[in-house]
């Protein structure tokens, strides 16, 4: 089963969701962007600061463009994206999204991604967990390995996990990795994906209650506290306890109830695993094995 959701580029924000082939005329800044012979095809992200476009690059190639909305402040536009391009260079994994480089147009910076038509992982949401279950084991492996290089992603979630013209995931949206012991701002990872707990500064717990969170939708196709997170769970029950994920599937392998057991326990102890990620490892490889 390969995931439905529309081709979408190298970033995804589920706040607010992007309609497909947005028809929204060219900024400023696009246009700098379409004068210098780039095609844009289609909006497919939209952050706090940036759009995200599926692109033609002068000589053809399909990019997925991350560019700043307002061109007037360019001086204020290349350095997180500048962060966000040595970061990705830094990490070159199969299953990290690539960055093709920086373009410059007239002052404004813009970040060229590998484009992934392939649909998001949101498109597996409570499907049998022999569809999911592959990528999720690569995304673990890929947060331990950025967690090895010395950084916390910060935004984990089944949205910013896309397809790639071969069916492999890819984790994208690198906008608010920090490194870890870093000071963690306010944000980050969004309500339903954060802890209602936070620390001073940027640990791995954070994408550790992402990720169970993530693993959560994908069994029961929904988000175990609602889209406003634990915190806001916690204001309408003294202990809120998600219901085992795996209510609609009655008959699941031995290492799949497993899984979705771990799942439940790193969601109630709000992230705080003193295994970290390796609280997933053999159990996920577990049910990987028995759902081929």
């Amino acid at each position: 089963m390969q995931p439905q959701a529309s081709p979408a580029g190298a970033e995804r924000d589920a706040e607010p969701d992007v309609p497909s082939r947005a028809p929204a005329p060219l900024s400023a800044a696009r246009a700098l962007f379409a004068d210098a012979g780039w095609r844009f095809i289609e909006r497919v992200g939209a952050g706090g600061s940036s759009d995200v476009w599926h692109a033609l690059d002068p000589r053809g190639r399909a990019v997925a463009l991350k560019i700043p909305r307002a061109a007037q402040r360019p001086e204020a536009t290349p350095a997180p994206l500048a962060r966000e391009h040595e970061l990705l260079a830094a990490l070159r994994h199969t299953h990290v999204v690539a960055t093709l480089g920086l373009v410059e147009r007239g002052g404004v910076s813009a970040l060229a991604l590998e484009y992934l038509p392939g649909g998001d992982l949101v498109a597996l949401a409570g499907a049998h967990p022999r569809h999911w279950l592959p990528a999720a084991r690569d995304l673990h492996v890929t947060l331990e390995h950025l967690h090895a290089r010395g950084y916390a992603h910060r935004d984990v979630k089944a949205r910013n996990v896309l397809f790639d013209a071969r069916g492999r995931a890819k984790l994208i949206d690198f906008a608010s990795a920090l490194p870890l012991g870093a000071l963690a701002p306010s944000g980050g990872t969004t309500s339903a994906h954060r802890p209602k707990t936070s620390t001073a500064v940027v640990t791995v717990a954070d994408d550790l209650y992402a990720f169970a969170v993530l693993l959560y939708e994908l069994f029961a196709g929904c988000l175990p506290y609602g889209p406003g997170g634990r915190a806001a769970a916690s204001e309408r029950s003294r202990e809120p306890s998600p219901p085992s994920p795996l209510e609609r599937r009655k008959h699941a392998a031995p290492a799949t109830r497993a899984l979705a057991a771990r799942v439940v326990e790193v969601l109630e102890a709000d992230g705080g695993e003193r295994s970290g990620l390796a609280a997933f490892a053999d159990v996920l490889e577990s049910a990987v094995a028995a759902e081929r």
